[in-house]
């Protein structure tokens, strides 16, 4: 029976920090610290006065603000916008993007995902890439109303105007909300023929206090913990002792998800209304 064992946790505040340009870099997730195959994770901090130069190269990066500097902005395809907690950039291959901050530090994400092969991408164009924050990304429900998402990155997600939120499957990214009381049902994710190894599966908190469950066994995590879940490890979080903030990660987009709770909303999430009493619309996740 698999244990919490299976999985790599790391607390990420205290994870050996390197000295770079912009500020300190600290290798959260790779294949040499968890056996990621698609995801490379670091957790940067850009020090006030300096700024973070990302070339994205044959990759995909995926830059995410975890907290608002007093002063910044994000530069992206000649453009500037606020640089606040929530705000980030996704990078196809080829691009590239600027954060600076003045006044004090701020924390960010930055996952380097390889270029996915045409099998995975399913017929998607694998672009282009875009700038996003919270006012420009879509909430998501789950139906026991215990949980809240905003997609950054996922290809199955409709803006209002029905547009994909993005038009590649390299990468499946969030933030997550969970209520006080609120969990995930109990369950796996396993590999496609188009991605047979399975997805880099991660969890990233923020704030407030969780519990990873897995088997009969579970840990509590705090903000700044990492999980990784290998492909086929059954598991489930829960929010402890209050609310839950955490961003969560799956690379490539290619993937089963088997329930083995016996929850009845199962993973059925719904779009957050766009007018008050309008009847829900539930996400179609193929």
């Amino acid at each position: 029976m698999a244990t919490i064992r299976d999985v790599s946790i790391i607390d990420t505040n205290t994870a050996t920090a390197r000295q770079v340009p912009s500020g300190l870099e600290r290798l959260v997730c790779g294949p040499e610290l968890t056996g990621s195959k698609n995801l490379t994770v670091y957790r940067r901090t850009i020090e006030a006065g300096k700024q973070l130069e990302v070339q994205s190269g044959a990759d995909y990066h995926l830059l995410y603000l975890m907290q608002t500097p007093k002063q910044g902005t994000v530069e992206y395809k000649g453009k500037s916008h606020a640089a606040e907690e929530g705000a980030g950039v996704l990078l196809v291959p080829g691009e590239s993007a600027r954060i600076e901050v003045s006044g004090s530090s701020a924390d960010l994400l930055h996952m380097v995902v390889p270029n996915p092969p045409a099998a995975v991408e399913d017929g998607l164009p694998g672009g282009p890439g875009y700038f996003f924050n919270r006012k420009t990304l879509r909430g998501l429900s789950d139906a026991s109303g215990g949980r809240v998402r905003r997609f950054c990155a996922e290809s199955a997600v409709r803006l209002l105007d029905g547009s994909r939120l993005t038009s590649t499957n390299a990468i499946q990214a969030g933030e997550m909300h969970y209520h006080d009381g609120g969990s995930s049902p109990y369950h796996l994710h396993t590999g496609t023929p188009a991605n047979p190894d399975g997805a880099a599966h991660v969890y990233m908190t923020f704030k407030g206090r969780g519990k990873v469950e897995v088997g009969d066994t579970a840990q509590e995590i705090e903000p700044g913990t990492l999980v990784f879940f290998p492909p086929g490890v059954p598991h489930r979080l829960r929010a402890h002792g209050g609310p839950l903030d955490y961003f969560e990660i799956q690379a490539w987009r290619s993937f089963k998800t088997k329930i083995l709770s016996e929850e009845a909303q199962g993973l059925k999430w719904f779009y957050e209304p766009e007018k008050p009493g309008a009847a829900p619309v539930e996400w179609n996740q193929s």
